[in-house]
């Protein structure tokens, strides 16, 4: 091999570094700053890389969704925290391994988090009402209907279009 092969293999490898950190420096500027509780620093840095994500791999997206859907359960936006969840959910259901460890552990707590953060379900009813005749059927609802959050299951569903 020519000494100006080597170096335009040098400078490919070196460019195929680069470019696997550079993609992927977004995710971990966004985690460094929902770790530090700066979540609407840590939501827009996930907003302006969002085009990125379609050509990063697939252990990438994972975890940028996982953390783009946590900052959203810690800005209180459920449907969109619920979308995002589901896709690195989904993404480790069909790719197991796509998350590490760490990211994982992750991922389930902010699935507890987005639980917590549902509005509680509807107190037992009135003592007079429930001693009456007509007992009202229990409302098993724990999301309002005003609001188009899904129950989170075992398998998520697979992602349908991102709320507005």
């Amino acid at each position: 091999m020519g000494q100006n092969a080597v170096l335009a293999a040098s400078i490919s490898a070196c460019l195929l570094v680069l470019s696997a950190c550079g993609s992927s420096h977004y995710i971990q500027r966004g985690a460094d700053l929902y770790g530090e509780g700066r979540y609407v620093e840590a939501d827009e840095v996930f907003e302006r890389s969002e085009p990125r994500i379609a050509r990063a791999t697939l252990d990438q997206r994972a975890a940028y969704a996982a953390y783009r859907g946590a900052t959203f359960v810690a800005l209180g936006d459920l449907p969109h925290a619920q979308y995002w969840l589901t896709i690195a959910s989904e993404i480790e259901r069909t790719n197991p391994g796509a998350l590490r460890p760490d990211e994982r552990a992750f991922l389930e707590g902010a699935w507890r988090a987005f639980a917590h953060r549902l509005p509680p379900a509807p107190a037992p009813a009135d003592t007079a009402i429930a001693s009456s005749s007509q007992i009202p059927s229990p409302n098993v609802e724990t999301v309002p209907s005003s609001t188009p959050v899904q129950q989170r299951t075992l398998v998520p569903v697979a992602p349908q279009s991102m709320p507005q």
